[in-house]
């Protein structure tokens, strides 16, 4: 994991930075949460892959965004089985989650 941040971002991801309120914080606080699902030995068939899914989006909030929106929400990513990614992808196209492979 540092390793990842220290490529990503360098030192400069470590070093203290004022967020203009009065408090201090680094830099590494400061970045969108992210929270990610690798859902690959978990559905055996579409269809529950789909109810995976359909109940996830379900469930989750305002807090939940897409990356773009900036550090005040968290981002949700899930990684299902690639046979069923378009599926998926169908499912929470509009509910704001990322889909990977």
């Amino acid at each position: 994991m540092i390793r990842a941040l220290l490529i990503a971002g360098g030192a400069s991801a470590f070093q203290q930075a004022t967020n203009g309120i009065s408090k201090v914080s680094t830099a590494l606080h400061a970045r969108q949460p992210i929270m990610a699902g690798n859902w690959k030995l978990n559905p055996s068939s579409v269809q529950e892959a789909d109810g995976l899914a359909k109940g996830m989006a379900a469930l989750l909030d305002s807090s939940t965004c897409a990356v773009s929106d900036g550090p005040m929400c968290t981002e949700v990513v899930v990684f299902p089985p690639f046979p069923f990614i378009a599926s998926v992808v169908d499912d929470l196209e509009n509910v704001g989650v990322g889909v990977g492979a």
